[in-house]
């Protein structure tokens, strides 16, 4: 089931009584509960007949008991079983059987990123119980979600600068809704924001510069990588920050150079990674330049960087200056 049809059923009061959010997607998880939550029970009342059990600790007799607990001073009760993925396997054998005996007027609502499928009892779960896709977004749905979200906050955005502020923000949907506020209050009375004033709102992490650094660094050139390196450092940016977007960005392209042997694209990649479509496209671009072999030696002598940086052997910007040079230089 997807999330419009879930919608539809808590607006025309058809909701069953069980209920698997299943996906990544947190921000799915709890709108959609809340969604129900608000229209099942009373502020006044939820208190009371609203119930958030973790399944990583609670016990199976005290799982079950919940179930079978009538409403108080009200009509209906929601359990809500937070991470499903992370219990035991008496828990899973208890929700089974506790799908018979639910209270009347009891509505469980279980949340999970992803159920093992060679797990008997999940296969018998995912049977029994209609499960809401909560996957998080792709990234041409993710430019539609922005624009749909911002015409909610009265404003309204372009394509490309919803597609923008995906790109820069990543699919993090409870940043997304932070930032559309930020820019919002931004734009004031107006519904609209010009393209230079969402850049500067929203501006991108340091990758951009760490891509030109990189980019350097595949040219083989020390001479364009060190003057790379002393604009980020002159910024500010600290040395084991940009040690460790270097390395996770090395680390994207090795994937990046995977994916090429496999014949998949940069969406394929950015989707497998959880990475930002703009870092994957780039990652994708620069693993032309490496082989297998390079990038295996590129992520030792981070890795060396950044152990005498932590262990105090070296000054952190000598030692990150000297790793840039051996890199570039093939030494």
């Amino acid at each position: 089931m997807n999330r419009n049809d879930f919608l539809k059923q808590v607006q025309t009061g058809q909701l069953l009584p069980v209920y698997l959010f299943l996906g990544e997607e947190k921000f799915f998880h709890d709108l959609l509960i809340k969604a129900a939550l608000n229209k099942l029970i009373g502020s006044d009342e939820q208190e009371f007949n609203y119930m958030v059990l973790d399944a990583a600790g609670i016990e199976p007799e005290e799982f079950i008991r919940n179930l079978e607990t009538a409403p108080f001073f009200g009509a209906v009760r929601i359990i809500r079983l937070e991470g499903l993925e992370n219990a035991a396997s008496n828990l899973d054998e208890a929700v089974i059987k506790g799908l018979n005996r639910l209270a009347s007027g009891v509505f469980l609502f279980i949340t999970a990123v992803k159920l093992d499928g060679r797990k008997k009892l999940h296969q018998e779960m995912q049977r029994r119980i209609v499960a809401v896709d909560c996957n998080r977004l792709k990234p041409p749905e993710l430019a539609n979600w922005i624009r749909t979200q911002a015409e909610k906050n009265h404003l309204v955005l372009t394509p490309n600068q919803a597609r923008l502020m995906g790109e820069r923000v990543g699919p993090d949907l409870q940043r997304i809704q932070t930032e559309l506020e930020k820019v919002k209050a931004f734009a004031g009375d107006q519904t609209g924001i010009q393209d230079q004033d969402l850049k500067l709102l929203i501006p991108g992490e340091p990758e951009p510069d760490i891509f030109g650094l990189i980019d350097s660094v595949a040219s083989r050139n020390p001479k364009l990588g060190l003057p790379k390196l002393k604009d980020l450092l002159d910024s500010g940016e600290n040395e084991l920050k940009i040690l460790a977007t270097l390395s996770r960005q090395f680390r994207n392209i090795i994937g990046a150079l995977a994916a090429r042997t496999q014949g998949a694209n940069s969406k394929t990649l950015a989707e497998i990674l959880g990475i930002n479509p703009y870092v994957a496209e780039k990652s994708f671009i620069q693993s032309g330049d490496f082989t297998l072999t390079e990038l295996d030696r590129i992520l030792e002598r981070l890795l060396l960087a950044d152990y005498r940086i932590k262990t105090g052997q070296r000054e952190p910007r000598l030692e990150l200056e000297l790793t840039v040079v051996e890199i570039t230089t093939g030494m």
